[in-house]
């Protein structure tokens, strides 16, 4: 049914003049003037993968962030500071769809949480490696992206806790200014982590100087004079750091606030958006600290989270939720009876302790992407986990294939498709392969190997009992010769036969894609393929997927700047669809109500190290020629997922909108409702 929004909301035309209006509506959608095409639920007979016709301006992005206005924007990956941003055309597509070039953060940062605030501003926290020169420094500072101003502002850090010598020692590399026989030190890209004591080093600087005092965000004076004026390079600064945060997971709560979780222990914080300030949430249930988790909104607002360090240890699956309103985390593990069902271990210490992605289904339940080939799902409303079906691809070369290799997301992305299913990227890291061959002393040749079947260039190659006393260590496959026969990019330490020789292991290549299938209980390779020249040869850990509000999933490879957008076959079920009740407006704002507006789910999600949460509305308006305008929305009444009864969220006009009549859609994580129709009024315009 086609609803008559004017006629619901507050408006200061007369009611003859509505129910005209609504006639004139009737008309025009029943003549056909309206095309529904790009908000039918119906979906193609055919899946398929479409090149986006124009490249970002730099050589590669990385992290995607959809934005309240539906925009897209992207991290470079050349240098891990500018973003770029994508604008869909005038048609709503974004395969044809723009690229500008916005504000630079503060500085680069790599591997960090990220969360859309209601607002529709972003909040970015942390960094696994920050700098010019990407120190592993795990970074507590953060900064928030206002679209509307392109700016970029600090936040309070992430705080500094009892004892926090566990951070230990850190480094800042920077290039700095000089001034011969001053102490004074300029130019350091930020000095949020130095402290007085820290030792520095470098060209100019006196041997034993160190930090007497923090001057500024980019000045500090130390211990000694300088003996050298201008410009020093890669001058290191090195210290004990006071907080710690890197790439863990947050989750936006109501209230303006945002759980983040702790990179060395298991202790939780609130932050708050209003007051720019820290509070120490619980306590997690398990001795498990978040580092390499990945966490994912279940009904009810509760956040879900599987233990990893914790079922490393025990051998045995172990989860938790987190109750925002009661501010508890409550184990949900059947090793210790506090859930039902099997829960497997996914992941382990020769994978890095890596995790793939969680995200909630359709349906309600949960699943966690293992590093190794298994999978999870949790039934929130039985509180039950049970083994999801393994991961497996193929691996080939031109001497041979293993057809069920295992597949994992040692670090990968994954997004909730509109049809239900799951699109996730995974690669060869937990099929290392175990064989013997032959080395020579000082050759770069491995022979005699049983068999080659499978073998990827660039895999690494080890000795089996972990030492390196004939292949040195970085050593990586350079070619596969014969069915015996490969080159390694070192020569051999020593001659042996039949050494026993491990071949792969983790962030190895190719990656694949799969769809997870739901109802079948079954993940195979997606069809068709993407041909992209670069997954055959890396891992699937440099990949992004972001859901678009029209139901693609835009996916990055992370190597190039090449981008694509997935469209799956298949329909959504219209049991999940967000509902549009009534549309209002009050001096230029106007406010929608309905049910299921946030989605099913956070729809695309990653791990640790980016996270794209998209659980909120998106607003368009569809013009009778086909022009489509997305609105700003902001102020959307509830952050959970699922089917919430009555939620609200504001939104304002597209600049480029007329006085006319549209079919207005709201989406959230690419899945849409039914259109209505909206009047837009002169009257209406001149106010916003």
């Amino acid at each position: 049914m086609i609803l008559d929004l004017p006629s619901f909301r507050t408006s200061k035309t007369n009611s003859i003049h509505n129910k005209i209006s609504a006639l004139v509506l009737c008309l025009v959608f029943a003549c056909g003037l309206f095309s529904a095409t790009a908000y039918a639920q119906q979906g193609p007979s055919s899946a398929s993968w479409t090149p986006l016709a124009n490249l970002p301006p730099g050589g590669s992005v990385i992290n995607m962030l959809l934005l309240t206005d539906g925009t897209v924007i992207t991290q470079s990956g050349d240098d891990a500071q500018h973003w770029f941003k994508l604008t869909p055309d005038a048609h709503g597509s974004y395969v044809n769809g723009t690229w500008t070039t916005l504000a630079p953060m503060s500085f680069p940062r790599l591997y960090f949480t990220t969360d859309v605030l209601q607002d529709g501003r972003v909040w970015l926290l942390g960094g696994e490696y920050t700098g010019p020169y990407f120190d592993p420094n795990i970074a507590p500072s953060g900064e928030i992206y206002d679209p509307i101003k392109n700016t970029w502002s600090p936040i309070a850090p992430y705080p500094t806790e009892a004892g926090a010598l566990f951070c230990g020692h850190r480094n800042v590399t920077s290039d700095v200014q000089l001034t011969a026989g001053s102490p004074v030190v300029t130019g350091i890209y930020s000095t949020d982590r130095i402290t007085a004591g820290w030792t520095i080093t470098g060209n100019g600087v006196p041997a034993g100087a160190t930090v007497l005092s923090v001057d500024s965000a980019t000045q500090v004076t130390i211990s000694a004079n300088a003996t050298l004026t201008g410009l020093s390079q890669a001058v290191r600064f090195r210290g004990i750091a006071l907080a710690c945060f890197g790439d863990d997971p947050s989750a936006l709560l109501s209230g303006h606030r945002i759980l983040a979780g702790n990179i060395f222990n298991n202790s939780t914080f609130v932050y708050s958006v209003d007051a720019n300030s820290w509070t120490q949430a619980a306590t997690k249930v398990y001795n498990d600290r978040s580092d390499e988790e990945g966490w994912t909104m279940l009904s009810g607002g509760s956040v879900l989270t599987y233990d990893l360090f914790q079922s490393v240890a025990a051998g045995q699956g172990y989860a938790e939720a987190y109750n925002p309103t009661q501010n508890v985390w409550t184990a949900i593990s059947p090793a210790d009876g506090s859930a039902s069902g099997t829960l497997p271990v996914l992941t382990s210490p020769a994978l890095g302790f890596e995790l793939g992605p969680a995200l909630r289904l359709q349906d309600g339940r949960a699943l966690v992407i293992g590093a190794n080939q298994h999978t999870a799902l949790y039934n929130q409303a039985t509180n039950t986990w049970s083994a999801g079906p393994d991961i497996r691809g193929v691996l080939s070369n031109p001497f041979g294939r293993i057809a069920r290799a295992n597949f994992g997301a040692d670090d990968a992305p994954a997004a909730l498709m509109p049809n239900g299913h799951i699109l996730l990227a995974a690669d060869a890291g937990p099929n290392p392969i175990t064989q013997n061959g032959d080395t020579t002393t000082g050759s770069a040749i491995i022979s005699n190997i049983h068999s080659t079947a499978g073998l990827q260039v660039s895999w690494a190659v080890a000795q089996a009992d972990g030492t390196s006393t004939v292949i040195p260590p970085g050593t990586v496959i350079t070619s596969i010769d014969s069915r015996h026969q490969i080159h390694i990019s070192s020569n051999a330490a020593a001659s042996a036969q039949a050494i026993s020789l491990v071949f792969g292991g983790i962030f190895s290549s190719p990656t694949q894609l799969f769809d997870f299938d739901p109802q079948e209980n079954r993940i195979s390779p997606v069809s068709p393929p993407l041909n992209d020249p670069n997954l055959p040869t890396f891992a699937a850990f440099v990949t992004r997927m972001l859901v678009l509000p029209n139901g693609q999933v835009l996916f990055n490879d992370g190597l190039g700047n090449q981008l694509y957008a997935y469209t799956a076959r298949g329909s959504t079920n219209p049991a999940y669809l967000p509902v549009i009740q009534k549309v209002e407006h009050d001096d230029g704002v106007f406010t929608l109500t309905g049910t299921q507006l946030n989605g099913p789910s956070d729809a695309s999600a990653y791990g640790d190290d980016s996270q794209s949460n998209e659980n909120f509305p998106i607003v368009r308006l569809q013009a009778s020629n086909g022009l489509v305008f997305y609105c700003r929305s902001r102020d959307w009444s509830s952050t959970g997922v699922g089917a919430i009864s009555h939620e609200s969220v504001k939104f304002t006009l597209n600049p480029a909108v007329t006085p006319g009549v549209y079919q207005l859609t709201v989406s959230a994580g690419g899945v849409s409702s039914s259109p209505v129709v909206l009047r837009i009024t002169s009257e209406e315009l001149n106010s916003h």
